[in-house]
């Protein structure tokens, strides 16, 4: 008979399927499903067991039982009928109104605790993947038509069957710690730590040692939560074990790399295929060449190591640089004006004044900035919604007051918005200005401008569609500002794109294009450069192509969907 022989118990299709895949002997066998009676007022079911637990449980080596399991079947009156009945036994569980969900497992749990005693008088292993400590209720009757006889009631914890349960109370959290360290246990623990979630918290179980208790050698705890309290844990009792492992949404890979991986080391006798020949990794039989190669992959490691550390540093130190651009996307208040003034310096303006470090009698814009051109005033707001008339035109009277200050018309104003912050700006509303609110910008000669804009303005700079001088110049003009590149005429939107968007399909209708030839590439507001390297009419290859469906192959991946111009 080939070892280990597996009993499961209400696990995971998909946990089972690998189990099998993986070559082990696995029995199938389940705790029971629950049933929903759908039970209405003055109304009660006759209910019976429909768990499948195999008459040699004794005889399986690693018995793993998953309590979270609970999946539900609707009641069904001939599957909870005695069909053939060779005793005088006519008991079934009655579930009654207000209950609506019976759940057999604790029938299953009950006879399963006798088994487990005999079980663990061997060589074996208990596997439970946890749920919330509960105790479910159950009432024996006899049948009896629509007066069944009351025979008896009594409870079943779904804990019942674990040889050690020190179970304290319920208590939920996500937020779980790996307790071993340095052992290919705790590696394994700590790469599905973010998956662990916990229903309940146990204490360390204690014993006599002469006249004193003291905490028992064979308990281990696995995991505990932020109030350092033990949430999984490992029993070990002679030749037997129990592992107490946390809720899992897919335990599945985690299990195979447990029994395949780990319980083989604690104990190797349920493993003789896994175990057979591990005295060939002991130095004294090392193969040719091998502790070599070993010490050149601890090196390797190392070097891995230090590049990694270094490169963490670098993405820390680039995200302090530019975190900026986060800012002028999620901030408000004085978090997003000093997060504008970081980007109007990285465009090139200098002498940029936030207003609230001067000493003046009334706080008026947030932003001053003097230039050549003259006095550019700017309000900013991060809001949660687009902005009001009122918002919008504000930034008017700060205009024409600080005109009159200096008795000249070289003041320009700009209202900067970060508007409805809370949404990524790709579910915004772009603009979030309407036409009127535009037009009178343009009457008042002001500028609107969005954060979001600001934030393509970085990338579209970077790729050298538009130069910071060209940007700046943009400021001092009236109603919605834009960066969009100057001169461009819209060719056509690519519907079809090969080769991951190197080569995609415009359709031309008069406009020439050549090999050399740059293209602006738009998509969500944010242009790219391309440079045409190939070009196909009627699947052959030409230097210049004027009308007709063209394929292109340019110098950078494109996306369907994108607009694509050019300069005239």
């Amino acid at each position: 008979m080939k070892r280990p022989q597996i009993l499961s118990l209400n696990l995971t299709e998909k946990a089972n399927q690998l189990l099998v895949e993986k070559g082990y002997d696995v029995y199938k066998g389940s705790l029971g499903k629950l049933i929903d009676t759908q039970n209405k007022k003055q109304e009660g079911k006759y209910c019976l067991n429909n768990f499948d637990l195999p008459p040699n449980f004794h005889e399986y080596d690693i018995v793993i039982v998953d309590l979270s399991n609970e999946e539900i079947i609707s009641y069904s009156k001939e599957e909870n009928i005695r069909s053939e009945n060779k005793s005088n036994n006519n008991m079934y569980m009655l579930c009654q109104y207000p209950q609506t969900i019976f759940d057999p497992r604790g029938l299953a749990i009950k006879k399963m605790s006798n088994e487990i005693i005999e079980l663990i008088k061997k060589d074996s292993m208990l596997i439970v993947f946890q749920e919330k400590a509960f105790e479910n209720q159950y009432h024996v009757v006899e049948e009896n038509g629509d007066r069944p006889i009351s025979k008896s009631k009594f409870s079943v914890g779904n804990y019942e069957f674990m040889p050690v349960f020190p179970f304290i109370k319920n208590k939920h959290g996500i937020i779980t710690k790996v307790v071993p360290e340095g052992t290919e246990f705790a590696k394994l623990l700590s790469k599905y730590n973010s998956d662990f979630s916990y229903e309940n918290i146990y204490s360390h179980p204690t014993m006599w040692d002469g006249d004193e208790r003291v905490l028992n050698p064979n308990f281990y705890p696995l995991l505990r939560n932020t109030n350092d309290e033990i949430i999984s844990f490992v029993n070990f009792k002679e030749k037997s074990s129990l592992y107490l492992f946390p809720k899992m949404s897919d335990y599945s890979n985690f299990l195979i790399e447990f029994i395949q991986n780990i319980a083989p080391e604690y104990q190797p006798a349920l493993f003789p295929d896994s175990t057979l020949k591990k005295w060939t990794n002991d130095t004294e039989y090392a193969l040719p060449n091998h502790l070599k190669l070993l010490e050149e992959k601890e090196i390797i490691l190392e070097e891995f190591k230090k590049r990694h550390k270094a490169k963490e540093s670098e993405i820390a130190k680039n995200m302090i640089e530019y975190d900026f651009l986060h800012g002028i996307l999620t901030e408000s208040g004085d978090n997003l004006v000093h997060a504008v003034i970081k980007f109007l310096e990285w465009l090139g303006f200098i002498n940029v004044v936030d207003m609230d470090t001067q000493v003046t009698t009334i706080k008026e814009e947030d932003i001053q900035i003097e230039t050549s051109k003259g006095l550019l005033v700017i309000e900013v707001k991060g809001i949660g919604g687009t902005s009001k008339d009122s918002e919008c035109s504000q930034i008017s009277k700060i205009k024409y007051r600080r005109a009159k200050q200096r008795d000249a018309f070289d003041v320009f104003g700009l209202y900067i918005v970060n508007h409805q912050r809370y949404l990524p700006p790709l579910k915004r509303e772009n603009p979030p200005f309407n036409n009127e609110q535009i037009a009178h910008a343009i009457s008042d000669e002001r500028g609107l401008l969005t954060t979001w804009d600001l934030f393509n303005l970085f990338y579209d700079v970077e790729k050298e569609v538009i130069t910071k001088e060209e940007a700046r110049e943009r400021f001092y003009n009236y109603g919605l500002i834009s960066f969009t590149p100057q001169n461009l005429k819209l060719i056509s939107k690519i519907e079809e794109v090969y080769l991951k968007g190197l080569v995609f399909i415009l359709k031309l209708d008069k406009i020439t294009l050549k090999i050399g030839d740059i293209l602006f590439i738009e998509k969500n507001g944010r242009f790219e450069k391309l440079t045409i390297v190939e070009l196909k009419l009627n699947d052959k290859s030409v230097d210049e192509v004027y009308e007709g469906e063209v394929g292109v192959k340019g110098d950078i991946f494109v996306n369907k969907m994108s607009n694509v111009y050019i300069k005239f």
